[in-house]
C-alpha cells in the first residue's frame, strides 16, 4: 500500500514539474544530446556535415596538443585547487575569530568574486604587462628582475593559476567559514577540559566536522578548473604556443578558429567524461565519518 501511495504522488507531482523539466531539458539535455551527434560527424564550412562513426575520439587520442592541453589542465586543477583550498581555510579560520574590523576584512575578501572570470583576466593581463603592469613595478622597486609573465612559456601556466587564486579563494573562504562556525562550541570545551591541544582539536573535531563541506569545495572547484576556459582566454588565450592551453581553449581553437565542429563536439565529450569520472572517484574515496559522538 506505501509503494502504491508513493507512486500516486509521483505521478501526481509529474504536471507540476513538467515546465521546470522542460525548460531543463531544452537547456541542458538537448544541447548535450546535440554536441554528441555533432561528435560522430566530420564538419566544416566548405565539406559541410559527413559521418565519420568514432574516427573524431581516434583522432584526438592520437593528437598530441590535446595530450599537451589535458597536462596542463590536469597541472593547472591541481595547482589551483590545493592551495585555494589550504589558503582558504587558514583565512576562514582568522575569520572566525573575533578582532577589529573583522567584518571589514570579510567584505574586502568577497570583492573578487564580484568580478567575472573574462573581466578578472582582462584586468591581470593589464597588471601583468611587461612594461607598464603594476606587479612589474613592484619587483622593480624591490630589486627583482622583471617577468614576461603572459608572454613566456615557463610563466605563462603559473600566472593563469595566481589569477585562479585571487578570483575563487574568497569563494573557498565563504564555503569553509560556513562550515567552521556550524561546529558546536562545545566540543571544543570538552577537548580542552580533556586536555587536548590544538593539532588534537584540529584532527578530531574540525578536520572531522568539516570534511563534507571540503568535500563539496573540492568537487566544485576541481569541476570548475578542469572545464576553465574564459578567465585563460582572456589572459593568454592559451599562449605562448600550448604553454598554457587547456582543453577547454583548445575546443573552442578547434571549433570557432578552425571550424572542425566535430571534433571540437569530440573534444567537449571527452573532457566531460573525464570530469564525470574524477568527480565519481572522489565521492567514493571519501568516506565521511559520523560525527554523532
Amino acid at each position: 500500500m506505501m509503494a502504491k501511495k508513493n507512486w500516486r504522488e509521483t505521478f501526481q507531482a509529474i504536471p507540476f514539474l513538467s515546465p521546470a523539466l522542460v525548460v531543463i531539458g531544452g537547456v541542458l539535455v538537448y544541447p548535450l544530446i546535440r554536441v554528441l551527434i555533432i561528435g560522430f560527424y566530420s564538419s566544416s564550412i566548405s565539406r559541410g556535415m559527413r559521418f565519420v562513426g568514432l574516427q573524431n575520439y581516434v583522432d584526438i587520442f592520437q593528437d598530441k596538443v590535446f595530450f599537451t592541453a589535458l597536462q596542463n589542465t590536469f597541472v593547472f586543477s591541481i595547482a589551483a585547487v590545493s592551495i585555494e583550498i589550504v589558503l582558504g581555510f587558514l583565512l576562514a579560520t582568522i575569520l572566525t575569530r573575533e578582532f577589529f574590523g573583522r567584518n571589514v576584512v570579510r567584505g574586502v575578501l568577497m570583492v573578487p568574486m564580484l568580478a567575472s572570470p573574462i573581466v578578472s583576466g582582462i584586468m591581470w593581463r593589464f597588471m601583468y604587462n611587461p612594461d607598464f603592469g603594476i606587479i612589474n613595478y613592484f619587483f622593480s622597486v624591490f630589486g627583482l628582475p622583471t617577468q614576461i609573465w603572459t608572454g613566456s612559456p615557463k610563466t605563462a601556466l603559473l600566472s593563469c593559476i595566481i589569477v585562479d587564486i585571487w578570483a575563487f579563494t574568497p569563494f573557498v573562504i565563504l564555503l569553509l567559514l560556513a562550515g567552521l562556525q556550524s561546529i558546536p562550541k562545545d566540543q571544543y570545551e570538552a577537548a580542552m577540559i580533556d586536555g587536548a591541544g590544538a593539532w588534537g582539536k584540529f584532527k578530531f573535531i574540525t578536520l572531522p566536522w568539516l570534511r563534507p563541506m571540503l568535500l563539496v569545495v573540492l568537487l566544485l572547484r576541481t569541476m570548475d578548473c578542469i572545464k576553465v576556459f574564459d578567465q585563460i582566454y582572456a589572459l593568454t588565450g592559451g599562449g605562448p604556443g600550448v604553454s598554457s592551453l587547456t582543453v577547454g581553449v583548445y575546443a573552442y581553437v578547434k571549433g570557432f578558429r578552425n571550424f572542425h565542429f566535430g571534433y571540437a563536439a569530440a573534444i567537449s565529450w571527452v573532457l566531460a567524461l573525464i570530469t564525470i569520472v574524477i568527480c565519481i572517484i572522489y565521492i567514493r574515496s571519501i568516506k565521511v565519518p559520523d560525527r554523532g559522538d
